[in-house]
């Protein structure tokens, strides 16, 4: 009998900048990371929803880059963007605690 090597859970789903999981991309997930960050807030189930920028780290930049796409007209978050359901694109350290958050 062959034995089979064990497989890597698939990566999880979410649509970056939905920082709240509401399914909505709005000024409440920036206050949602800020309150996070300054305010001892609740921490994020999909951290990489949250990093914005994808620079893998969540810091103000990440409110930053929300505020600019909401109100500025900058460009939206990083792949998978908030439109989008995908994967993280880049390696960092920052995950998501479900295989999907909103995502079919």
């Amino acid at each position: 009998q062959v034995a089979t090597p064990p497989t890597a859970p698939p990566d999880p789903l979410f649509r970056r900048g939905l920082c709240n999981l509401d399914g909505a991309f709005d000024i409440a997930d920036v206050i949602f990371l800020l309150s996070y960050l300054f305010s001892a807030g609740d921490a994020p189930l999909c951290a990489d929803a949250c990093d914005s920028n994808d620079d893998g780290g969540l810091d103000i930049g990440d409110g930053i880059t929300m505020l600019g796409s909401l109100f500025s007209g900058d460009a939206p978050p990083a792949p998978p963007g908030p439109s989008n359901c995908g994967v993280d694109p880049t390696e960092d350290t920052l995950d998501c605690d479900e295989q999907s958050f909103g995502c079919p």
